[in-house]
């Protein structure tokens, strides 16, 4: 009972701290900023939360807001099935990303707190180990960058190494199954999650450990746990891996501005993290300079205080003057972060280009292992010096207080850094007057992310795009064709782009001298783009009289048009082109055939036509029932799991 008590002291003590750093009235008032938060999530989590809570209570399969239409329900990026997502749905927008990162804060906390406890470390240490992680310059850095799918990931490593040594442990046996069901489920919610790459790393790092850790049919449950975890989640995964082939990814393309390795001059930032300066966002006196891009700070932005890194230090003489080897979860996680430490080098880029596409990119994100070991370390380091025989108690205790307070002032200063309050996104009443008054079904092309969540933009910035109408927009606007960027802003196209992609008004901050300018602000001009491509329009094998066409969507997932045509031909409608959309002519079926490269047409003969387009998610289907299949056969190893094992 005692025990327990402390556990949960412990805990309260981890939410105060932890959440002590990210939490200042300032953003309590006006939201906390995240840069590609702000610009993508918000608007993803907007769109499910209407949709979720909408009459139909059920998550649309096709975005219309970004570049031609792109799927949703498909790309895991848009709307991650775990937990804590669906808890941001329920919050006002001001303060989802404060919440967003205040849970995944305490998680990776209390997580990293559960498993130094479990490899025997004291509960100062315990805490001292939780807090360092939370607060890491990995996950800090990224609370601004506004990665919000890679922070809420960010608990993971801790979770699944904590469920992996129970599961393993022999002294367990009577809550094995217990064991085993946690390490699924925590393993499917990990899989689950927004940002594959952290997931990945963390259900890497759990087998690796478990296969080192436990012995004889103990392994094979616990591997097995993790696999058919992984495997529950086809439903969500299938149609993953199949948008994955049909976008970008497969392209053989350029490398990306963003693939970022953790070069020898960004190590030096893991002692002097401005050695090179910082982003403008931050607002320092310094500028980061010396490198192609902000990327490189922001993938390489992994201080993590300099107690810990004296604690590495520490730790290897107190081994080898003590000639103890360490225990086997320690020395596991000395290989696992040495092996992640070396693969986060330049070293390691060629091998991820050895398979075809971008799968994995930024091998400088593997220091999400690195930092977690270090972590554990410094806990480590903190215990030995609690448990110091050789040291009087009280001056022991001093000594840490002060070891801590300083690691605390200096770390927690630094993650401080990236907690900043939201601006008010607003635009101008005469722009958006002027837009309602004469969009109809066009689109619009900005700068400015204030508009993504109220017009349908012909850009978009996301990891994962259809590579059809990427290519299209690379060819019109003469850009290389080899370019690979994850963001189009359509702003910046030339005329025919913007017309082939039906956009009527442009928003940019920039001046351009090509377009009609209709209204100006203190910062943003609006621009007319004259002739944009109608969003539906008849392809007719010889012109005549009598043509028309209008255009009503039903909901995001589902096109009504209706035309008349004077002979055959095609309707086009100006929308990605998928093979989860399907076509319905007068109540009977109808292929959906390519246009133009990226867009749909539908046959139709002369006469007049009602045309229905629905979107389904390709593979969801096949992939909920791989899921079903994964979740009874795991019902079938837990039967098979003795309720009490020979110790032998």
């Amino acid at each position: 009972m005692r025990n327990r008590r402390t556990t949960w002291l412990s805990i309260a003590l981890l939410a105060i701290l932890t959440e002590a750093v990210y939490s200042r009235p300032s953003v309590w008032r006006a939201g906390l900023f995240g840069s590609d938060y702000r610009e993508l999530h918000a608007r993803h989590i907007a769109f499910a939360r209407d949709a979720l809570f909408g009459p139909a209570h059920f998550l649309p399969g096709w975005y219309p807001r970004e570049l031609l239409g792109a799927p949703f329900a498909a790309n895991l990026q848009s709307f991650p099935w775990i937990p804590v997502r669906f808890l941001l749905l329920v919050l006002p927008p001001r303060l989802e990303y404060l919440a967003g990162v205040a849970l995944a804060t305490l998680l990776a906390a209390i997580f990293s707190y559960l498993f130094a406890k479990r490899v025997g470390l004291s509960e100062l240490a315990s805490v001292a180990a939780g807090w360092t992680f939370a607060c890491a310059g990995y996950f800090a850095s990224r609370v601004a960058a506004g990665h919000l799918p890679l922070l809420e990931a960010y608990p993971a490593l801790p979770l699944l190494l904590w469920l992996a040594d129970r599961a393993v442990d022999p002294d367990r046996a009577r809550f094995r199954r217990r064991d085993l069901l946690a390490l699924a489920l925590a393993t499917a919610c990990t899989a689950l999650a927004g940002h594959p790459q952290i997931p990945a790393y963390a259900v890497g790092s759990a087998l690796f450990y478990i296969l080192l850790r436990g012995e004889g049919r103990r392994v094979i449950y616990a591997l097995s746990a993790l696999s058919l975890g992984v495997a529950s989640t086809f439903f969500a995964w299938w149609p993953m891996l199949l948008l994955i082939r049909r976008s970008t990814r497969m392209l053989d393309l350029a490398p990306t501005s963003n693939d970022v390795a953790m070069g020898s001059g960004r190590l030096l930032a893991l002692i002097l993290p401005g050695v090179d300066g910082w982003p403008e966002l931050l607002q320092q006196h310094q500028v980061f300079s010396g490198y192609p891009n902000d990327a490189y700070f922001w993938d390489t932005a992994s201080y993590m205080g300099l107690l810990p890194l004296f604690a590495l230090l520490f730790l290897g003489t107190h081994a080898l003057f003590m000639r103890q080897r360490p225990s086997r979860p320690f020395l596991i996680l000395t290989l696992l972060g040495t092996a992640a430490f070396t693969l986060s080098l330049p070293i390691a880029k060629p091998l991820h280009h050895l398979i075809h596409g971008t799968l994995f990119r930024s091998p400088s994100r593997l220091f999400y292992v690195c930092a977690f070991c270090i972590a554990i370390a410094f806990g480590s380091a903190v215990s030995i010096i609690e448990r110091g025989a050789k040291l009087n108690r009280r001056f022991r205790y001093a000594l840490l207080v002060a070891l801590l307070a300083g690691h605390a002032l200096d770390l927690g200063g630094f993650a401080r850094l990236f907690v900043r309050p939201a601006p008010v996104d607003d635009f101008p009443a005469a722009f958006q007057k002027k837009i309602d008054a004469e969009i109809g079904d066009a689109r619009t092309a900005s700068d400015d992310p204030a508009y993504y969540q109220r017009y349908d933009d012909a850009g978009i910035f996301d990891s994962i795009l259809l590579a059809n109408p990427y290519q299209a927009l690379v060819r019109l606007a003469g850009l290389p064709s080899d370019l690979n960027e994850q963001r189009v802003d359509a702003s910046s196209l030339p005329i025919p782009a913007l017309q082939a992609a039906g956009v009527r008004f442009v928003i940019t901050s920039e001046e351009r001298t090509d377009l009609e300018c209709v209204l100006r602000s203190d910062d943003e001009n609006l621009y007319r783009t004259a002739d944009p491509v109608p969003r539906v329009s008849l392809s007719e094998s010889s012109p005549g009289p009598g043509v028309s066409a209008t255009y009503v969507r039903r909901s995001s997932d589902e096109i009504e048009v209706r035309a008349t045509a004077f002979t055959r031909g095609f309707v086009k409608v100006l929308e990605s082109f998928d093979p989860g959309w399907s076509a319905m002519v007068d109540g009977s079926a109808a292929p959906v055939v390519l246009a133009d490269g990226f867009a749909m047409a539908v046959p139709v003969q002369p006469g007049e036509h009602t045309l229905r387009l629905s979107y389904r998610t390709p593979g969801r289907g096949l992939g909920c029932l791989l899921s079903l299949a994964s979740v009874a056969l795991f019902l079938g190893l837990l039967a098979m799991v003795p309720k009490m094992e020979n110790p032998t």
